[in-house]
């Protein structure tokens, strides 16, 4: 038989023992409250590059088109999508020296049919050359 005593004195080193077991973990608790606000801010700033980079034309860091000759500048080449329109590839590497015209239509940038050249299937660029 558990004696008012005996009762009294297990319930004091339970409360003490829980206690303690708090008091312990509350460094720990704290340092993972400080980790997790600093993973939320590294996904929040994850989000924002993520949306700027997304964002059509507001990268600042998005390579720039060639004005001049814009076909020589490898870089514009290597700019191309396949599927892109007449236009968005007129954009990017101006006008063709020459056109041969179909269902399968070839844009020649220079004299030499297998250098610069880009070729559409059905109104949309498939394959290119660089220069």
């Amino acid at each position: 038989m558990i004696t008012s005593n005996k009762l009294s004195s297990l319930l004091l080193k339970v409360c003490l023992t829980g206690c303690a077991a708090i008091v312990a973990s509350t460094p720990s608790m704290a340092q993972d409250s400080e980790r997790i606000k600093q993973l939320e801010k590294e996904v929040q700033d994850i989000k924002m590059r993520l949306a700027n980079l997304e964002a059509p034309g507001k990268s600042s860091d998005s390579p720039k088109i060639v004005l001049t000759d814009k076909y020589k500048n490898i870089a514009n080449w290597r700019m191309l999508k396949k599927g892109m329109s007449f236009d968005e590839v007129r954009a990017l590497l101006g006008e063709p020296f020459r056109i041969n015209g179909g269902t399968i239509t070839y844009w020649f940038y220079t004299n030499q049919p297998t250098i610069a050249r880009a070729t559409f299937y059905k109104d949309k660029l498939d394959d290119w050359s660089e220069p």
